[in-house]
């Protein structure tokens, strides 16, 4: 059963750091127990946590474990899902699943740090320019994306938080943007450039995953990726409004 245990606790870890609602973590985590063959299996999942209670042949066994750096990587819950689903119809063993979600785990990100930039490029300049109509906001709304992006990511795995790298990637994205469009003759269109600069931070994800884990009835883990969200866009805020009352 330490096996069952040990492939459960790694798919719904997998599953929590890569952004997934704790609804289809319970979920994954049951599948993966029942079709293994345990005759009971009980899960709490937050934000932060997971404890797995599995009962087997009048033996239990309780199991916790830590989750930290949680993000958004949609893929890999993808593939976590459609392993487990291998595993229920019996195509996958308990070792091949294990073997496949530990390469999983260690890989790198689907895609490269310059293809996400490009990425914060596009979207920051496409939306300063949805918001304005004037071709003149796109550039400096997309190199103000870019370095929004970029600070926003630096140091992830340190101290800090989310928080104070959101705050700096907004107001140093904002700066950027704002200085570009002076370069370019003049503030014009402040407000729609530092709206499309701090586009890449808005946590979209967070507040999606949110509201269906508040409908799907984890008020706990709803509310906490709420006020994960919410902290996010403080952090935006504050450092839109320092920017703007800077250069206005």
């Amino acid at each position: 059963m330490e096996h069952i245990m040990a492939v459960c606790l790694q798919a719904g870890s997998i599953l929590l750091r890569s952004g997934a609602e704790t609804s289809r973590v319970e979920e994954t985590i049951a599948r993966l127990a029942r079709a293994a063959g345990v005759d009971r299996v009980d899960t709490f999942v937050t934000l932060t946590g997971i404890f797995i209670c599995l009962e087997k042949d009048g033996t239990s066994l309780t199991r916790l474990t830590r989750v930290h750096q949680v993000g958004t990587d949609l893929q890999r819950v993808t593939e976590v899902n459609h392993l487990s689903r291998q595993f229920v119809r019996g195509e996958l063993s308990l070792s091949e699943i294990q073997e496949r979600l530990t390469a999983l785990e260690n890989r790198r990100p689907l895609y490269h740090p310059l293809l996400r930039a490009a990425a914060a490029f596009v979207s920051a300049g496409s939306y300063g320019f949805l918001m304005s109509g004037n071709w003149r906001v796109l550039l400096p709304s997309a190199l103000g994306g870019v370095v929004a992006h970029l600070v926003s990511q630096w140091n992830t795995r340190g101290q800090g938080g989310n928080f104070l790298r959101v705050f700096l990637g907004a107001m140093i994205g904002s700066s950027a943007g704002v200085g570009a469009a002076f370069l370019d003759g003049g503030p014009g269109r402040v407000g729609q450039i530092v709206v499309g600069a701090t586009i890449p931070l808005v946590p979209g994800v967070a507040v999606t995953t949110a509201i269906r884990d508040l409908l799907s009835g984890d008020l706990l883990s709803g509310m906490a990726r709420g006020t994960e969200a919410l902290l996010t866009a403080v952090a935006i805020a504050m450092a839109v409004g320092l920017v703007l009352g800077v250069v206005l």
